[in-house]
């Protein structure tokens, strides 16, 4: 309704100004064609005096040629008429009633029309007809009109035109907005609905509006973005579903490496519980004792369910959530779980957090990434050594995915080991989907693929450093947490 009625507005607008200025324009006309008449009146009146009074003051004098006009002035009541005579030296009852540079025509023979103001403040249309004297004196008859009359006249033509404007741009306004309403305040709700659900997410309705004018263009093009977006969503989510399914398959894989090193640590604590309940059930135990035993096979049971509720946890999905991650505490519970895979290697685990540093990040995901990483670390050792985990808090970087942003500080994670290292040539490739350097059977070839993806959703980036037989060093770049919050890993 608004662009209606803006439109409505700037339309009559127009038509106002027009019909304005015609009015004027016509009035104007009115005004000098009735002033032309009233002079051309006023001076074939004063011709015709101008011969009766030249006769009069040819044959009986002055005195009788101005007492004719006198009485003629009394015998019209519309015109005014009296002698004036021109020169400066004329006393000021027979002096003229204006002072003009105009009247210095009369001295030529040419009679004189002129719109003049009096004392009062009335407008007046002053005529001289030129005579001269026997002695060549110059006088003339000034025949006056008052535009009384034509003023009146004016303002009637003015108000007859203002109040035809006035009912013109009524009548026009509700036409404008009765058809404005239907042609384009309609189509611009419809369009705006369809573009709020599109907003929203809901791109099922189609909008369809008859014609071929510009709204019917601007739905077509609504509905062609609208099938897009409906395209581009589906392949997101089949493409987020397949990467999902990815880092499910990997995540599995993991813990299929993690149970082979876990079959070891659980196989102690069920030799425990085995002898213990063997103890307790030949009979031969003294009551201390079996008590003891009890509280070593729950202590043995307790260990063990630890273990499965770590493996649990992380094969478990969830929703994706970022939130501010405890970086330290988040890298020991990756060596916790990892302990006994590394120990099966003969590769000792370490942590190195010299300050406390939290990353905007989803906890899952991160050790996902981090379980990838250390695995392939633990993998690159086949004759033990030493893997590092550390966490610091970088100077100012700016991202070298991103070069348009301002440097930022970032948490940064590295993962160090001391194994094999990594082929110059191999390098560019590593993060390639199913490239691997391993063995056929020890992995998919996306565990480094997949932790360089989850990265990058996070607004940072991995780098690699590596030389054969030195070990490599893989550096995470993540956003730092404005707002630290209490998480459990």
């Amino acid at each position: 309704m608004r662009l209606t009625l803006k439109i409505a507005l700037a339309i009559l607008f127009g038509v106002g100004l027009l019909l304005s200025l015609h009015s004027y324009q016509s009035v104007q006309r009115e005004k000098d064609l009735l002033k032309e008449n009233l002079s051309h009146e006023a001076r074939q009146v004063g011709q015709v005096l101008r011969i009766m009074v030249a006769e009069i003051w040819q044959s009986q004098g002055e005195r009788a040629a101005r007492a004719f006009l006198k009485r003629s002035d009394s015998a019209n009541e519309q015109m005014q008429i009296r002698w004036v005579w021109m020169d400066l030296v004329a006393p000021k009852p027979l002096a003229p009633s204006i002072s003009d540079e105009k009247l210095k025509a009369t001295e030529k023979g040419e009679s004189v029309t002129i719109m003049g103001e009096t004392n009062t403040g009335e407008d007046f249309l002053f005529t001289y007809i030129p005579l001269r004297s026997k002695d060549g004196r110059v006088g003339a008859i000034e025949i006056t009109e008052s535009l009384k009359d034509l003023h009146g006249y004016i303002r009637e033509s003015m108000r007859r035109s203002a109040s035809l404007m006035a009912a013109i741009v009524a009548s026009s306004l509700l036409v404008i907005i009765a058809i404005g309403s239907f042609w384009v305040s309609e189509p611009v709700r419809r369009l705006a609905e369809q573009a709020d659900r599109i907003a929203a997410g809901d791109f099922s309705p189609s909008l369809k509006l008859r014609g071929s004018d510009d709204f019917a263009t601007l739905t077509a093009a609504i509905d062609r973005m609208r099938s897009q977006l409906a395209t581009a969503r589906k392949a997101d989510q089949d493409r987020l579903e397949a990467l999902e399914k990815f880092r499910h398959t990997e995540r599995l894989a993991t813990i299929g490496r993690l149970s082979a090193g876990m079959a070891h640590e659980l196989g102690t604590p069920l030799n425990v519980i085995s002898g213990r309940a063997k103890l307790i059930g030949s009979g031969d135990l003294p009551d201390i004792d079996i008590k003891k035993s009890a509280r070593i096979i729950g202590e043995q049971a307790d260990r063990m369910t630890a273990l499965m509720r770590q493996l649990l946890d992380f094969a478990r999905r969830g929703t994706p959530q970022k939130q501010a991650v405890d970086l330290e505490q988040l890298i020991n519970y990756v060596i916790n779980l990892l302990q006994p895979t590394a120990a099966q290697h003969q590769v000792t685990l370490t942590n190195h957090a010299p300050q406390a540093v939290r990353a905007l990040a989803d906890s899952n995901q991160l050790q996902q990434v981090l379980l990838n990483l250390t695995m392939n670390g633990i993998q690159a050792m086949p004759s033990g050594g030493t893997l590092t985990l550390s966490v610091e808090q970088t100077e100012p970087l700016a991202h070298p995915e991103k070069p348009g942003e301002k440097s930022a500080h970032y948490a940064l994670i590295s993962v160090i080991d001391t194994g094999d290292g990594i082929s110059e040539e191999h390098l560019p490739h590593l993060f390639d989907p199913f490239f691997t350097t391993k063995d056929i059977g020890q992995g998919s070839g996306l565990g480094l693929s997949i932790a360089y993806g989850i990265v990058q959703e996070h607004d940072g980036w991995i780098a690699v450093q590596s030389e054969l037989g030195r070990g490599s060093q893989f550096r995470v770049y993540l956003p730092i947490a404005e707002q630290p919050q209490d998480i459990n890993a």
